[in-house]
């Protein structure tokens, strides 16, 4: 493409109001479908079973997204998480009524105090997340004080496989625990978290300092080093490679194993965001797409068994059940029935990042784009992608 000057266009400044990171205010309980968000809440068993995710898969959208957008993306992560975590006393009601009664018996309407935080954790927090299987968490009532409180995180799934990586990795718990902190407390105070200790720093486990207020060093810590998350993607790409080539695993823990439950949307949230944390998920994608495809042609495999492989790899994570002929189709996509159930009615396709990476590895492999044409989240039985 070349750019020139228009002969007889004069120069013009066009002014843009700034806008915040995000359109409007997330998960709007007026958008929420309520039967289906208290039905997952309520069936344990249905959420291990259907909403099971290999921890590869939203480590992979998320630091290609990273790689994309490394100065703004990491900050509005953090601020979204933390927005999501706000809302823990609204999602109450749709709890099972034991936990509604454990609530009422748990929650300090303060949690400055050691003891009212070490109560918090121990009778509902801790257990939540390691429901999950996000890690395994303790609580460190010896070195926390009022108003400072530690959290240690061991096979944390966003930091295991990145050991000595360089950076700290946790993007989603610390965020989702100073949110609840505010969601649940009375007063409603602003809380903030950042990792002290990190499995990518070369720590055995993660630990996040948990604070009311604000925490001067948290700003510059949200902007990532492009070369640490060159790093990072690159052992990613290693992995996925090996797993597509050789068949090898592409995450595990010892105690927590490769899955985990994907009750909070971790690439869906851009589907509410903003058009900004759409498009570094659309753009990371296709740059990780691409990359993958190139790899596969250099190792020698042809055009139709790279794109079978990709395809069961995404199955292979539950990223949803996938089925290719003329078109792709997929069942229960991850990416976007979250979206169905606290949008209520999305009208337009919210696979961002699987958009992308398809779209990737299609033009790397068979010189061809893919377009989603239906998705769940806009009411589809299934989400569907045609090949051009």
């Amino acid at each position: 493409m070349n750019v020139v000057k228009h002969p007889k266009a004069k120069p013009a400044r066009i002014e843009v109001p700034a806008t915040k990171i995000w359109e409007r205010k997330l998960y709007d309980v007026k958008f929420w479908d309520r039967q289906m968000i208290k039905h997952t809440m309520e069936a344990e068993q249905y959420l291990r079973q259907e909403f099971s995710v290999n921890i590869f898969w939203p480590n992979f959208a998320l630091w290609s997204s990273i790689l994309w957008d490394p100065e703004r993306f990491p900050e509005m992560t953090y601020e979204v998480w933390k927005e999501y975590g706000s809302l823990t006393r609204e999602m109450i009601p749709f709890f099972p009524w034991h936990t509604r009664f454990l609530f009422k018996l748990v929650i300090p309407k303060n949690l400055s105090k050691v003891k009212d935080m070490k109560k918090l954790c121990s009778r509902f927090m801790i257990q939540h997340t390691k429901a999950r299987r996000d890690g395994i968490v303790e609580y460190l009532e010896d070195v926390s004080k009022t108003d400072e409180h530690y959290i240690r995180v061991y096979e944390n799934r966003e930091c295991c496989g990145f050991e000595n990586i360089g950076v700290a990795m946790a993007s989603i718990l610390p965020p989702l625990w100073a949110g609840s902190c505010k969601g649940l407390e009375s007063e409603e105070r602003e809380w903030n978290a950042i990792e002290t200790k990190c499995i990518g720093l070369g720590d055995p486990y993660c630990e996040f300092k948990l604070v009311p207020g604000e925490i001067g060093e948290l700003k510059s810590s949200l902007k990532k080093d492009i070369l640490a998350v060159e790093r990072i993607h690159e052992r990613l790409i290693e992995r996925l490679m090996g797993f597509l080539l050789h068949g090898k695993p592409l995450a595990e823990r010892p105690r927590l194993g490769s899955d985990f439950v994907m009750a909070h949307p971790d690439i869906i949230l851009p589907a509410v965001a903003g058009e900004r944390y759409r498009m570094a998920l659309r753009m990371g994608g296709a740059k990780a797409g691409k990359e993958v495809g190139e790899h596969l042609m250099k190792a020698g495999l042809t055009e139709d068994e790279a794109v079978k492989r990709v395809l069961n790899f995404l199955e292979h994570c539950r990223v949803g059940k996938v089925s290719a002929h003329e078109t792709i189709t997929m069942k229960d996509s991850s990416e976007s029935l979250y979206t169905k159930y606290y949008t209520t009615k999305w009208e337009e396709p919210s696979c961002f990042f699987t958009t992308g990476f398809m779209n990737g590895l299609f033009s790397a492999v068979k010189n061809k784009h893919v377009r989603e044409i239906k998705c769940i989240a806009a009411g589809d039985p299934y989400c569907e992608w045609e090949i051009l």
